[in-house]
């Protein structure tokens, strides 16, 4: 009887462990839904098939979850957080510069209710994690969402139009006018439907006033294509307490460079 259960627990963990490529933590969620017990799972930890991440998440012994292995296992039990602003523009190849310190910062966006376990906020790479709201930003919140297939996993991310709105969200504290720049400068093929629809379904005023600045002093052939009265824009000037001035047209404090007209 022993060596036919043990028989069977095997198979068992090799189904689990097959359906985790490298990097992707094995959630509660998950595991349950595959019928695997957290005695079970307790049991492969001590036989060293398995190493706890903290309460709720497991990964295959002996290897590390990945930033993107870890998202995919929050999407995979359907929770709703994304890639979000510079780290979804990275992940698409849209940002091209070293980050300074040993983790860039990781912006994830999460949707109202969604709360990210305590095992991946302790990971390695959210040492620098920050979290947008994005039902406060998105009406629908799902507006410019990409799916991407990268290393072999298919999650899914903020385009590069609404990564680079919920970048201008962050600015100034968690998010730099220099850099946002460089990010801009480097948006060459934006796609003018997605963005306009993008603008549009987004609530905040102070993200689409900063990007509209940004992008008609970059100037890329996308940003003439845009219906800027289809937008809504509020109505009175924002300041934010940097060095620069107001944006004659989008009526919002901006770096010196970035008023070209």
């Amino acid at each position: 009887m022993h060596t036919h259960m043990l028989g069977r627990s095997t198979t068992k963990i090799n189904d689990l462990l097959a359906d985790c490529p490298a990097g992707v933590p094995m959630t509660s969620a998950w595991l349950g839904s595959k019928g695997a017990s957290p005695q079970l799972m307790q049991k492969y930890k001590e036989t060293g098939w398995v190493e706890s991440l903290g309460r709720g998440a497991w990964i295959r012994a002996g290897t590390k979850p990945t930033m993107l292995g870890a998202t995919y296992a929050l999407q995979r039990i359907s929770l709703n957080i994304y890639p979000a602003a510079k780290t979804a523009l990275e992940l698409q190849g849209q940002a091209h510069y070293v980050p300074v310190g040993q983790f860039p910062v990781l912006q994830v966006s999460a949707e109202v209710n969604q709360r990210l376990p305590a095992w991946f906020i302790n990971l390695d790479f959210s040492e620098n994690l920050h979290v947008m709201n994005s039902s406060r930003l998105f009406a629908p919140v799902f507006t410019g969402l990409n799916e991407l297939k990268i290393e072999g996993l298919m999650i899914k991310a903020s385009s590069p139009e609404r990564a680079m709105l919920e970048y201008c969200q962050l600015l100034s504290k968690q998010a730099d006018f220099e850099e946002a720049w460089q990010l801009m400068q480097g948006l060459t093929t934006l796609r003018p439907r997605l963005l306009q629809s993008t603008l549009q379904a987004c609530q905040s005023v102070k993200a689409k006033r900063l990007f509209l600045a940004l992008a008609s002093a970059v100037g890329h052939n996308w940003y003439k294509e845009l219906n800027l009265d289809a937008i809504y824009l509020g109505s009175s000037n924002r300041t934010l307490s940097i060095e620069g001035s107001q944006h004659p047209r989008f009526g919002i404090t901006v770096p010196e460079t970035w008023i070209t007209e």
